[in-house]
């Protein structure tokens, strides 16, 4: 095999692993979670959802109840638009779950699993470990 043979094969090699490199480091790593929720009877199905550190979490939610219902992960700073979800209406929210937590996402509920004051008994937990 010649020099100028070899020198491409190499070149060839190098440019690729470079590219892969780009790719793995523009992306984090992170994969990304995708969630469909519906909210009907002042209950979210699912009622739970659970990610890694790192992922890119997209929820999507469908709400089936004549009221609308409020969303947001403060700690993310994530809501979905006008922080609530309109009555027969869907919404999407969309955040890095950059740290290990376990919240109530319903805001009539509390920003805590364990606030059970809402008067609906509303709970939409995340869970990030």
């Amino acid at each position: 095999m010649s020099n100028s043979v070899q020198l491409t094969i190499a070149s060839v090699i190098l440019a690729g692993g470079l590219i892969v490199s780009a790719i793995v480091l523009t992306s984090g790593g992170q994969s990304t979670k995708k969630f469909n929720v519906v909210m009907q009877n002042n209950r979210y199905n699912p009622s739970e959802i659970v990610v890694s550190v790192g992922d890119r979490v997209i929820i999507n939610f469908e709400n089936r109840d004549p009221v609308s219902h409020g969303i947001a992960i403060p700690q993310f700073n994530a809501t979905v638009p006008n922080g609530h979800v309109p009555a027969g209406g869907s919404a999407r929210m969309e955040f890095i779950a950059d740290r290990a937590i376990d919240t109530d996402a319903a805001v009539c509920g509390g920003p805590n699993p364990t606030d059970k004051t809402d008067e609906h008994g509303e709970e939409f937990i995340v869970r990030v470990r």
